[in-house]
């Protein structure tokens, strides 16, 4: 039995990665910013095969004790905030540093194979993004700079995005200096699904959940559409698993991007599957906003078809967010 070690266990995504390593048979540790997040995420995975470490800090804890007897990492820690005060130290350097500080750590501790969550924001190569009529590929990259992000240049969004390129950069840099590494990154596009990690409050719900929250809570607004693309949480964790079992990714970017998805859509799926939910709806629009606008294709042949990872269509993804976030509300009340 291996024992990997998940970053960022008690995130969104990576609760259900420790999830998946746990139903596959891996004896999991994860990592957490503090003990008491420690004693949450153990209730939530009671399995003797599961353990925490604490680490305060992604960029100068330290891993000594997170990656004893640890055979593989899967790095998912990642900062995302929808505010935005100071680039470098909101962003562009917890992802770049905090990211080497784990690899380096891992390998020194004799560690050699690494998943490296990044996402499909790190393509577009286009000045429209993800609503350029193309196919985004594994060699597209996005052309921000570090410094665009760092000086204050560019919107939240775009200094999340340009954040997670460099962090993937430097993980890609690092496995090139040292050739017996294993390293193998996933990017997903934007991710909905059911919350399995603990909260306090919905005010603390993953940023992609809260825009479908939005649209049920009472609150009549209707997010942008950023990312026109998804994919569901559950697939996503999958397809890490997966990964760090498959030879055919050492040394690739899986991209996993199941198909359109417009809040006008997912609007529209809500609507008429729950419409005992009338009241709490935002005025619906007569046509989707985003109606005539092109939605860029990610290839995802690799996550798809060699991995098998089809991932669920856009309505159960929509109805099985929505059912879990009524339950949550029922469970912590709508502060």
């Amino acid at each position: 039995m291996s024992r990997i070690l998940v970053t960022g266990a008690n995130g969104f995504l990576g609760a259900h990665i420790v999830k998946e390593a746990l139903d596959n048979g891996y004896a999991v540790r994860g990592t957490v910013r503090s003990q008491a997040k420690a004693d949450e995420l153990k209730k939530a995975f009671p399995s003797d095969k599961f353990e925490t470490a604490v680490v305060p800090d992604l960029i100068s804890g330290d891993y000594t004790e997170a990656l004893k007897g640890v055979t593989a990492v899967v790095h998912s820690a990642s900062p995302f905030s929808l505010g935005l005060s100071d680039p470098k130290k909101d962003f562009l350097e917890p992802a770049v540093d905090g990211t080497l500080s784990v690899l380096r750590a891992a390998y020194a501790a004799g560690v050699k194979r690494f998943v490296v969550t990044s996402t499909v924001g790190t393509l577009p190569n286009k000045p429209d993004l993800l609503f350029a009529d193309v196919e985004y590929g594994p060699d597209d990259w996005l052309p921000f700079t570090y410094e665009q992000a760092a000086n204050g240049e560019l919107p939240g969004f775009a200094v999340y995005i340009t954040s997670k390129k460099y962090a993937e950069l430097a993980a890609w840099d690092f496995a090139k200096e040292h050739s017996d590494v294993k390293m193998t990154s996933v990017n997903p596009t934007i991710i909905y699904g059911p919350v399995i990690h603990p909260i306090s409050s919905l005010k603390s719900l993953n940023a992609s959940n809260m825009a479908i929250y939005s649209l049920i809570n009472g609150s009549k607004t209707i997010p942008p559409d950023s990312v026109p693309v998804f994919c569901d949480v559950v697939s996503t964790a999958r397809l890490h698993i997966k990964a760090l079992d498959s030879e055919a990714t050492y040394g690739k970017r899986v991209l996993f991007a199941k198909g359109p998805a417009t809040m006008y859509q997912i609007l529209q799926i809500i609507v008429k599957a729950r419409p005992e939910l009338a009241d709490r709806f935002p005025p619906i629009p007569d046509v989707d906003p985003v109606a005539g606008k092109p939605i860029s294709r990610v290839d995802s042949r690799l996550a798809m078809d060699t991995l098998g990872i089809k991932g669920l269509e856009l309505e159960e993804t929509v109805l099985q967010t929505v059912d879990n976030l009524l339950e949550l509300e029922k469970k912590l009340g709508t502060n």
